[in-house]
């Protein structure tokens, strides 16, 4: 996360104390007007700047996509750019400006309290942080969005979806078994160091090697530059070659079977598409905090199976 995300970061914790008096439930905070929610029907979903929404955290809010347009919203979503894709996929509309301006809602994270104060449209924050939240993060936040609109949503089980139509324009040889590694992170960097780069790099070497896998080296361009290390465990290195629609497609291939990463973006696609993941977790700096990800975020949704199924921590 860059300098200039944190000092935002800083400046809105200041700004959302002063949204305690709307607060609606246990994480979720209303500005606007309560004897009007029983007549919402034009509702926006709103989180276009990726320093407060990053690839991962979008996942958490489809299911709340999906589970609103069941209900017969006329649903908008304001994702940012490069995962318009995903709501596409899930029969969202993406929203415009003008789609604001004519919101009966407009439901956002919390971060964003400092972008959106200003408009008069009524508006639901959602603290997607909270270490109130005591069940999965997608299920509660469908859940809670649900009882405020007085909808049921007994029986909707809240995990993201996979790609309706997954293409991609990466060819593997199906005749090998592949793990994708990836060893990089754009957040939490203060609690990363060169022991925890090197500790993924070893156990996914020698883990291929037992499992007689192929690796295939995922990340950004810039993650490509910066990094001076050489890889010669690794058979494909995609760095830079692939978008946030590619890492799905990636994942649909029965032939990639396991990933390797830090708790982020790939690690989700992992639980998504029922495949298991090793996980370097970074924790967290307060206790509380750290038991909250690993029991409600790790995964976002109840995965109906065994832990160790899903996620093994390295």
């Amino acid at each position: 996360m860059k300098l200039s995300s944190i000092i935002k970061k800083g400046f809105n914790f200041i700004n959302i104390l002063g949204l305690k008096k709307h607060k609606v439930d246990d994480n979720l905070f209303f500005l606007g007007d309560r004897n009007l929610i029983s007549s919402f029907k034009k509702i926006v979903l709103y989180f276009p700047d990726y320093e407060y929404m990053h690839f991962g955290d979008h996942l958490f809010f489809e299911p709340l996509v999906r589970f609103l347009k069941e209900k017969g919203f006329n649903l908008k979503v304001i994702p940012t750019s490069k995962m318009e894709f995903y709501f596409i996929s899930a029969g969202a509309l993406i929203g415009t400006s003008e789609d604001i301006k004519n919101a009966d809602l407009l439901i956002t994270r919390l971060e964003f309290f400092p972008a959106v104060k200003r408009l008069k449209n009524n508006i639901l924050f959602i603290d997607t942080t909270s270490l109130e939240i005591k069940k999965h993060l997608c299920q509660d936040i469908v859940d809670k969005v649900a009882k405020f609109l007085s909808l049921n949503a007994d029986g909707f089980y809240a995990k993201p979806s996979k790609l309706a139509e997954c293409v991609g324009n990466i060819k593997l040889d199906d005749s090998y078994k592949y793990i994708l590694f990836n060893n990089y992170i754009d957040s939490g960097f203060h609690r990363v160091t060169k022991r925890h780069y090197d500790k993924l790099a070893i156990f996914c070497k020698k883990f291929a090697e037992e499992k007689n896998l192929k690796v295939i080296h995922v990340g950004t361009q810039r993650d490509k530059e910066k990094d001076i290390n050489k890889y010669d465990f690794v058979f494909l290195d995609l760095r830079g070659k692939t978008t946030p629609q590619d890492l799905f497609y990636l994942l649909s291939q029965k032939s990639v079977k396991y990933g390797v990463s830090f708790d982020s973006f790939i690690m989700h696609l992992f639980f998504i598409y029922d495949k298991k993941v090793f996980v370097l977790f970074r924790g967290r700096f307060i206790k509380k905090a750290k038991d909250y990800i690993l029991k409600y975020v790790n995964p976002p949704f109840d995965p109906k199976k065994s832990l160790f199924d899903v996620i093994e921590y390295i």
